[in-house]
């Protein structure tokens, strides 16, 4: 997870005009959909609905999971900036808490 917020930091200071990163993060997100969809979270809207409808036209399904403010708080820490785990609940939305915190407002997936 680290080693990839450090690429996804890197993408941006190259000023990607948008990231998609596709990684199993988390054992969590095959329990919460099964083997039948891959989650699917970032920060910018359209790119989520272009990878839905891919996801549509491929078969390659992926269901939208939120990715709300009270997440991203669970991934503060007092003695670092970033803790890299919040616990179990909402691992899969927590992991992807810690990798927005590397990309700002590029476009990301």
């Amino acid at each position: 997870r680290i080693v990839l917020g450090d690429a996804l930091a890197l993408a941006c200071e190259r000023k990607a005009a948008a990231i998609i990163d596709l990684a199993t993060l988390t054992g969590a997100c095959v329990i919460a959909l099964g083997g039948f969809a891959a989650g699917l979270l970032g920060n910018n809207e359209a790119l989520l609905g272009k990878i839905r409808e891919a996801g549509e036209r491929t078969g390659e399904r992926v269901w939208p999971l939120p990715l709300w403010d009270e997440y991203r708080e669970r991934v503060k820490s007092d003695v670092a900036d970033l803790k890299n785990t919040a616990g179990r609940e909402g691992a899969t939305i927590t992991a992807a808490a810690f990798l927005a915190h590397y990309v700002g407002d590029t476009p990301w997936a």
